[in-house]
C-alpha cells in the first residue's frame, strides 16, 4: 500500500532543494598550467549577472604535470586574486583536466538506485564493468543514471572517476588560499555548463571543441549523454601553441591536423548514432588569437554551424566590470570558470532531477561538505522560521490590540455622547428648576392677598399682565392699605424700567417708583449669572368693596388659583 505522506514529503523536499539551490553562492575556480581564473555569478529574473571576475598569470607556461611541483606559486597567486576580488563566499567549484578523468557511458541491466548503491557497497559493480589502472579506493567516483529503458530492461549510466591524488593537488591549492572546495568537475563539462548562461537549449545535440597546449578534445552531448573524442597534439605542436603559432605553412599545417581530427570525431559520433544530429559547434581555446584557427575550422567543417563561444554574451555585466571584460581578446578562456560558477552544492538533492553532465562532482569528501552546507541552510531556515513565527505573533497581537482599541474607541465615543446628553439634560433641568423657583416665589408673594377682597384679585391680575419678559417676583409686601412694595429679579435694567412704566399706567396704581436696584451675586447652584434685584413702591388708589361692585356689576371674581395661573 502506498504511503499517502510519501508524495507530500517528497514535494516539500523538492521545494526545500530548490530553495537551497537558489541560496547557494559558489565561485568558479579554473586552474590551468599558466593561469588562474575566477568568476562569480548571481541570478535574477532577467538571467545571470556577473558579480566578480579576475585572472592572473602564474609564471612561465608549464604543463599540467608541473602544477604539483609549483603548488606554492599557485597558492600565492590565488590569494592575490581572492583579496583583489573581495569574494562574498569562500565556497568554490574547481575543474580538473579531462586527461585526469575517466568518463564512460555504461549500459547495464535495469536496477534501482538502492540496488546500485548496494552493489557499490559490496565492491561488486565497478570491478566487473570498469577496468581501472589502480585500486578502486584510489579513485573518487561519480555516477548517475541517465535513463532507464523498461521495455528492454536496461539502463544507461554515466560513470566519471579520477584519481584522488590528482584531485587533491587542485583542492589543496584552493584550501591553502583560504577557500572551501565544494565541487570538483571535469573541465570539459564545466565549459559545457557555461551554455546555461546563454539561455540556449542544452537538450539538443551540441558539440564543444577545445584547442590549446594542454586540453584538446571534442565533447558532444545528446540528452545528457556525453561523447568525448581526444585529439592528439604532438610535443612539437604543443610547443608551437605555447610559444605562438606562426603564420604561413607551419601554422596552417597545425590547424589542418587539428581540423582533420575534429571531422573524424564528428564522423565517429554520427556513425555511432546512425544520423547527423549536431546542430551547433562551439569553439573554446586558451590561446589569445583564435582568428586563424576559427577560419580554418569553418573551412574544414563546412556544413556545420561553428561559432567562437563567448560565455558572457548573454550575461548582465555591471558597469564596473565592463572595461575588464572588454580588455580580454578571447573571452572563451573564461568558459570553464563561468560554467563552474553556475554550479551548486546541491545539499538536498535538487540535481537528482537534473541528470548527466550538469551534475558531476568528484570532490572526495562531498558528503561532508554537503552536510556542512546543509547545517548552514537549516540554520538560516530556522532563523527565518523563528522570525516568521515572531512576526506572525506580533501581527496577531497588533491585530487584536487594533480590534480591542477600535471597540474601546467606539465605546468611548458612545460614553462621550452619553455624557454630553447628560450634561444637556442637566442644563434643561436646571433651567426648569430656575423657572419653577421663580414661579414659586411669585405664588408665595401672592399668598398674602386676602381671598375675600375683589379689588385685591383685580390688582393681582393687572399686576401679572403688566410684568414684562425677564422679570420675576420674589415678594409683594403691603405696608398699608394704600402702599404695595414689589420685590423681585430682572434680567437687566431696561426690563425694570419697562415694568415700572407699565405699573404706572395701571388704573389701580396712583404712582409707581423704583426704590432700589442692585446686582445679585452669581450663584453657581442656581445657575444665576448676576441678575438685577429691584424694589418698586406702588401707591394704590382707595377703592371700597361697594364701589368695586357698582363699577363692575357683571365682572367675574378672580380666585386666588386663577391669579396664580395667570
Amino acid at each position: 500500500m502506498t504511503n499517502p505522506f510519501k508524495g507530500i514529503i517528497g514535494f516539500f523536499i523538492r521545494l526545500l532543494s530548490h530553495y537551497s539551490v537558489k541560496q547557494e553562492d559558489v565561485v568558479g575556480l579554473d586552474i590551468t598550467p599558466n593561469c588562474i581564473r575566477i568568476a562569480q555569478l548571481s541570478e535574477n529574473k532577467d538571467g545571470w549577472v556577473l558579480e566578480k571576475i579576475s585572472s592572473g598569470q602564474v609564471g612561465a607556461p608549464s604543463s599540467i604535470h608541473e602544477i604539483e611541483t609549483q603548488r606554492t606559486l599557485y597558492v600565492e597567486k590565488l590569494k592575490e586574486l581572492v583579496a583583489a576580488s573581495k569574494l562574498r563566499t569562500t565556497n568554490v567549484a574547481i575543474s580538473i583536466p579531462i586527461s585526469s578523468a575517466i568518463i564512460r557511458n555504461i549500459t547495464l541491466p535495469l536496477m534501482s538506485d538502492q540496488e546500485i548503491e548496494s552493489a557499490i557497497e559490496f565492491d561488486s559493480l565497478w570491478g566487473n564493468i570498469i577496468q581501472l589502472a589502480d585500486k578502486l579506493q584510489d579513485y573518487s567516483i561519480f555516477w548517475q543514471v541517465i535513463r532507464r529503458n523498461t521495455a528492454e530492461n536496461t539502463m544507461e549510466l554515466l560513470f566519471v572517476a579520477s584519481k584522488l591524488s590528482e584531485i587533491n593537488q587542485y583542492v589543496q591549492i584552493a584550501t591553502r588560499a583560504g577557500l572551501n572546495p565544494v565541487v570538483v568537475d571535469v573541465r570539459c563539462f564545466a565549459s559545457r555548463n557555461a551554455l546555461k548562461t546563454q539561455q540556449l537549449r542544452t537538450d539538443k545535440t551540441t558539440a564543444l571543441i577545445e584547442f590549446g597546449p594542454n586540453e584538446n578534445y571534442v565533447l558532444i552531448v545528446t540528452n545528457d549523454s556525453p561523447f568525448i573524442y581526444d585529439i592528439y597534439i604532438s610535443e612539437s605542436d604543443r610547443t608551437l601553441i605555447e610559444t605562438g603559432i606562426p603564420d604561413g605553412d607551419v601554422g596552417l599545417r597545425l590547424y589542418n591536423r587539428f581540423s582533420d581530427q575534429v571531422r573524424q570525431a564528428f564522423r565517429s559520433y554520427e556513425s555511432k548514432v546512425g544520423v547527423a544530429l549536431i546542430e551547433k559547434v562551439w569553439l573554446v581555446s586558451l590561446i589569445p588569437d583564435v582568428s586563424d584557427l576559427f577560419a580554418q575550422l569553418r573551412q574544414c567543417l563546412d556544413g556545420y554551424q561553428i561559432a567562437l563561444f563567448d560565455p558572457m554574451g548573454n550575461i548582465q555585466i555591471p558597469r564596473n566590470l565592463v572595461q575588464q571584460v572588454e580588455q580580454e581578446q578571447n573571452l572563451s578562456v573564461f568558459s570553464a570558470a563561468i560554467g563552474l560558477a553556475t554550479r551548486k552544492v546541491d545539499i538536498f538533492g535538487y540535481y537528482k532531477y537534473v541528470t548527466g553532465v550538469n551534475n558531476v562532482n568528484l570532490l572526495p569528501n562531498r558528503d561532508v561538505a554537503r552536510t556542512e552546507e546543509k547545517k548552514k541552510i537549516v540554520s538560516k531556515l530556522g532563523i527565518a522560521a523563528a522570525c516568521a513565527v515572531t512576526l506572525i505573533f506580533l501581527a496577531a497581537i497588533a491585530y487584536q490590540q487594533y480590534t480591542v482599541m477600535d471597540g474601546m474607541q467606539a465605546q468611548a465615543l458612545r460614553v462621550s455622547e452619553i455624557e454630553d446628553l447628560i450634561k444637556q439634560k442637566e442644563q434643561d433641568i436646571t433651567s426648569i428648576n430656575q423657572q419653577k423657583s421663580r414661579y414659586a416665589q411669585m405664588l408665595s408673594a401672592s399668598a398674602s392677598f386676602k381671598p375675600n377682597q375683589r379689588f385685591t384679585y383685580k390688582l393681582l391680575q393687572a399686576l401679572n399682565h403688566a410684568v414684562p419678559g425677564g422679570v420675576w417676583f420674589n415678594e409683594i409686601v403691603w405696608d398699608s392699605p394704600s402702599t404695595m412694595i414689589v420685590k423681585g429679579d430682572a434680567a437687566n435694567d431696561q426690563v425694570i424700567v419697562d415694568f415700572v412704566d407699565r405699573l404706572q399706567k395701571l388704573p389701580m396704581i396712583d404712582r409707581a417708583s423704583l426704590q432700589r436696584m442692585s446686582v445679585r451675586p452669581p450663584t453657581a447652584a442656581k445657575g444665576q449669572i448676576g441678575f438685577k434685584q429691584f424694589e418698586i413702591k406702588c401707591l394704590v388708589k382707595e377703592v371700597s368693596d361697594k364701589q368695586e361692585k357698582s363699577s363692575a356689576p357683571n365682572e367675574k371674581v378672580v380666585s386666588i388659583e386663577s391669579a396664580r395661573q395667570s
